[in-house]
């Protein structure tokens, strides 16, 4: 896909949520890093969505994992989503990557999907902020 393509379709998004809303709740993602010795050590990635906060990635570089740093890369997104007045934050999550780090941080698995190759789920997780 091209992105003059992506910004067309997102163009259309904006146009169809206004006329049926009144409104566009589309904003730009925020990143916070983490570093190490000017080395990267990992990221969160977040985005408001309709009045909640949307945690879209976040990444700790193996050597880094176990360390509390996506503890408190989390802690700086969920502060983001509390100062927007964000009613909660949601995630997903494959079945192989983060279940048990979100349930550690405080979010609830909301539903499963199963199904997808290889026997993984999605898992749909949220947390009260």
């Amino acid at each position: 896909m091209t992105l003059d393509l992506k910004k067309q379709i997102y163009e259309g998004f904006s146009r169809h949520a206004i006329a049926m809303t009144g409104h566009d709740e589309k904003f730009d993602p925020v990143a916070f890093i983490a570093n190490d010795k000017e080395c990267f050590a990992g990221a969160i990635v977040a985005e408001l969505f309709w009045g909640a906060l949307h945690i879209k990635y976040i990444y700790v570089e193996d050597g880094y994992r176990g360390k509390g740093i996506g503890s408190h890369l989390m802690e700086y997104a969920l502060k983001y989503g509390r100062d927007k007045k964000c009613p909660f934050a949601f995630v997903e999550t494959m079945s192989f990557q983060a279940l048990d780090f979100y349930r550690k941080v405080g979010f609830e698995l909301e539903f499963t999907r199963s199904g997808y190759k290889h026997g993984t789920s999605f898992h749909y997780l949220q947390k009260t902020l």
